[in-house]
């Protein structure tokens, strides 16, 4: 399972988000993430973020195999 660094943008107060998820290849990448939180203490806005509107880079040294 390879862990990848997904980044976001919360609509509500602009700022970005991120948090690490692993993905096996045969799970496949979701359409979206569901329920994710703002970490702006002043926001706290609970959002559904589509995949597309993400950006994905792997995390060095976590694929196991």
């Amino acid at each position: 399972m390879q862990v990848y660094q997904v980044e976001w943008e919360c609509v509500n107060c602009g700022q970005r988000q991120k948090f690490r998820r692993g993905i096996s290849e045969e799970e496949g990448w979701p359409n979206k993430f569901e329920d994710l939180e703002c970490g702006n203490s002043d926001c706290r806005h609970v959002q559904d973020v589509a995949f597309r509107d993400c950006t994905v880079s792997p995390v060095e040294g976590t694929e196991e195999y």
